[in-house]
C-alpha cells in the first residue's frame, strides 16, 4: 500500500499544496509550527476521515475560507484509488473514486495507516481508555463490521445511561425497556469481545517477537486482554446486566461492559504499568507499533503506511536504529523532524526530504544533500 500524491486546499496553514511521495521513506523537515505535522495529519484524515488531534472541523479550515479539501492518489493491491475528504461547516464528506461514501465503515480500509506520536509513550502507564482506543481503532481498520457494531454499541450505551439516569431521578426500580437495551448490548458484545481477544492474541504473538529483538533478548513481553466478564456467552453477559440493574440505576450509568475492559502488558510476568522503566516503556510501544504493521500485513496482504510524528527525537540511538532496520525496504513511511543531523542510517540517507516552511513546500531532495 502506497500513497503516491497528495493535494491540500485550504487545509490548516496550507492554502494550496501538491506533493509527490517516494515509495518508501519521506521526511518532512522544518522548524516548529511550519506545517510538518499538518501534512502528516492530512494523510491520517485521508485514511480514517478523522484526525488524531481534534474533532473541531473549523480548526482544519484555512482562515476566512469556507472549506478544506484533502485529495490523495493511493495504490493498494496494484489498483489506483482516488480518495478525498472535504471538510466544511456543514460537516465532512468522504469520497472514493469521485463517489461520496455515506458510512465511515465503508470508507475506512482503502488507505491503512499506523500512527506513532510522542503521546503514544503514555500507552503503558496511561488510562485504560488509551489502550481501548488503540484496540478499537486498529481492529476497525481491518474489520468494517467491527466498526459498525462498535458504533452501534456506543449509541446503545449512551441511550442506556440516559435511561438509567431517568429511572434514578424518578425513583423507579425497573422497566422493560432496560431489558431491551441490555439484550441488544449483550448480543453485540459477544462478537466485539471475541474480535478483541483474537486481535490481542495475534498482537501478542507478533509484538513479543519484536520486543525480543528491540530489547536484545533481555526480557519477555506479554500482552493479554482483560475482560470484565467471566462468561462470554450472550446469556452470561445478559445475566450480569440483570443482576446489577439496581446498582446501575443507583449510579446512573452502565458499570459493566467492554467499555471497561483493558489490554494488559507484562515483562517477565511483572505488570509493565507498575514496573517498566521509561526505556522499557519505549521499547514496548515501539514493539506494538511495529507489531501492528505486521498484523495488518497478515490480515490484508500488504503493509499499511507508517506515520511518525517527531518520534525519532524521543528514541535513543539503539531504538532508533532498531526501528529503521525493521521498516527498511518494506513500509512506506512519513516522518517529521526539525533536523536529521546526527541520524546516521541508510534509510535516512536514501529518503526523500521535503522542506516545509509556513505551509509551503520549499524544496525536495532525494538522498542526503
Amino acid at each position: 500500500m502506497k500513497i503516491n500524491h497528495i493535494e491540500l486546499k485550504n487545509f490548516r496553514n496550507y492554502k494550496d499544496c501538491s506533493v509527490d511521495f517516494a515509495p518508501f521513506i519521506n521526511i518532512f523537515i522544518g522548524k516548529n509550527a511550519q506545517g510538518k505535522t499538518n501534512l502528516l495529519e492530512a494523510i491520517y484524515i485521508l485514511s480514517l476521515s478523522k484526525s488524531f488531534k481534534t474533532k473541531v472541523i473549523e480548526e482544519f479550515i484555512y482562515f476566512n475560507e469556507d472549506f478544506a479539501k484533502i485529495h490523495g492518489r493511493v495504490n493498494s493491491h496494484e489498483k489506483d484509488i482516488d480518495l478525498e475528504v472535504v471538510l466544511s461547516k456543514y460537516g465532512k464528506k468522504a469520497i472514493i473514486n469521485h463517489k461520496e461514501i455515506k458510512k465511515t465503515s465503508d470508507y475506512v480500509g482503502y488507505l491503512n495507516v499506523v500512527l506513532f506520536i510522542p503521546e503514544d509513550l503514555m500507552l503503558i502507564k496511561g488510562s485504560p481508555r488509551l489502550r481501548r482506543k488503540l484496540m478499537d481503532m486498529e481492529i476497525s481498520k481491518i474489520s468494517p463490521i467491527y466498526m459498525y457494531n462498535l458504533n452501534k454499541y456506543n449509541k446503545l450505551l449512551k441511550e442506556r445511561n440516559k435511561y438509567l439516569k431517568m429511572l434514578h431521578e424518578k425513583h423507579r426500580r425497573y422497566d422493560e425497556y432496560l431489558d431491551v437495551l441490555s439484550e441488544q448490548m449483550a448480543r453485540l458484545q459477544v462478537d466485539l469481545i471475541k474480535k478483541r481477544i483474537e486481535f490481542v492474541d495475534l498482537l501478542n504473538d507478533i509484538s513479543s517477537t519484536m520486543y525480543d529483538y528491540i530489547s536484545l533478548h533481555k526480557e519477555k513481553l506479554r500482552i493479554e486482554y482483560k475482560c470484565i466478564y467471566k462468561d462470554l456467552s450472550y446469556e452470561g453477559i445478559l445475566e450480569k446486566y440483570q443482576k446489577n440493574y439496581q446498582r446501575d440505576i443507583s449510579y446512573s450509568q452502565t458499570v459493566d461492559g467492554l467499555h471497561k475492559d483493558d489490554m494488559l502488558m507484562s515483562l517477565d510476568d511483572k505488570d509493565a504499568v507498575a514496573y517498566a522503566s521509561q526505556g522499557q516503556q519505549r521499547s514496548i510501544v515501539l514493539a506494538i507499533k511495529i507489531g501492528l504493521l505486521e498484523l495488518i500485513k497478515k490480515e490484508i496482504g500488504e503493509y499499511p503506511i507508517l506515520l511518525l510524528d517527531d518520534v525519532l527525537s524521543e528514541l535513543d540511538d539503539v531504538r532508533k536504529t532498531k526501528l529503521l532496520n525493521l521498516i527498511q525496504g518494506k513500509v512506506q513511511t512519513f516522518l517529521t523532524s526539525t533536523s536529521i543531523d546526527g541520524v546516521h542510517h541508510q534509510v535516512i540517507d536514501m529518503a526523500k526530504k521535503i522542506m516545509i516552511e509556513d505551509g509551503q513546500v520549499k524544496g525536495e531532495s532525494n538522498g542526503r544533500e
